[in-house]
């Protein structure tokens, strides 16, 4: 009897010290999943590949197998507007020739260039536009002509000298946005995807170079990279990849505040910097 009794008490207390609901275990944390640079997919080029990111979206976009060897420019409207020096960065990416264009973190413009050839190299390092000049002409690079008008060199430097009796005309440079003193910076000009064309300078597709000119200020921050940037950390370039920084005061770290367009006529003392 005494050991029926003991039974029971013992029941009712694991009763009333059960809980009414199942114990669940603790949860795990959740790491997130490391998603693939779509800046560098691999395994575009595989049978069956399927481009899962949304349609219209700068990711689909760089997710193109033909990507990033292919003429086509990719541009937002909405996040253009929002261009100012303080939130925006221009990245040019010399192993995938491409330019792209962020804004807060995202990107705006993403478009192909031909950078500088083997001799002539693009400068790496952090750059900021200090001149815009929509009739820009090279100071440099261009042609001579003879006193008949003849051209007799279509690819004339003159740096090398001016032939005696001729005249040197400038290369146009459309579009033209200026990042070093000694002519380095981003136009209209041939290009060829894939491909380094240029003496120094960053070549656009005219259509690609007038959009840009259209929303670009001056001051605005320019990377120049031999790595592809961090596409998750808003175009993050690493210091390792920047090989020449302007003075103290003159980069992308300066206090100094985002100014107007500046258009430069291809006829003022201001013009003539070689380029």
């Amino acid at each position: 009897m005494k050991h029926s009794i003991l039974l029971t008490i013992t029941s009712l207390l694991v009763a009333a010290c059960s809980p009414n609901q199942p114990v669940t275990p603790p949860s795990q944390p959740v790491i997130p999943v490391q998603l693939p640079n779509p800046l560098e997919l691999p395994g575009k080029n595989q049978p069956g590949y399927v481009n899962t990111y949304p349609a219209g979206t700068h990711e689909h976009f760089a997710a193109q197998p033909s990507y990033p060897t292919n003429l086509e420019f990719w541009a937002s409207d909405a996040l253009l507007q929002q261009v100012t020096r303080a939130n925006s960065k221009l990245v040019i990416c010399i192993p995938q020739q491409r330019a792209r264009l962020y804004v807060n973190g995202k990107v705006a413009m993403d478009w192909p260039v031909s950078t500088g050839t083997n001799g002539h190299e693009t400068p790496t390092g952090v750059f900021r536009i200090i001149e815009k000049n929509e009739d820009h002409k090279s100071s440099r690079y261009g042609k001579f002509i003879d006193a008949n008008g003849k051209v007799t060199n279509s690819n004339a430097d003159l740096l090398h000298g001016l032939p005696e009796g001729q005249t040197f005309e400038g290369a146009g440079m459309p579009y033209w946005h200026r990042f070093t003193p000694d002519g380095v910076g981003l136009h209209t000009g041939k290009v060829v995807a894939g491909q380094r064309l240029s003496h120094g300078c960053i070549r656009t597709q005219n259509h690609v170079a007038k959009k840009f000119f259209q929303h670009s200020v001056l001051q605005l921050p320019v990377y120049i990279t031999r790595a592809v940037e961090d596409y998750y950390r808003g175009g993050f370039v690493k210091p390792i990849d920047v090989k020449y920084r302007p003075k103290p005061g003159n980069d992308y770290t300066d206090n100094v505040m985002p100014t107007e367009i500046k258009i430069v006529p291809a006829n003022s003392p201001e013009a003539h910097f070689q380029a």
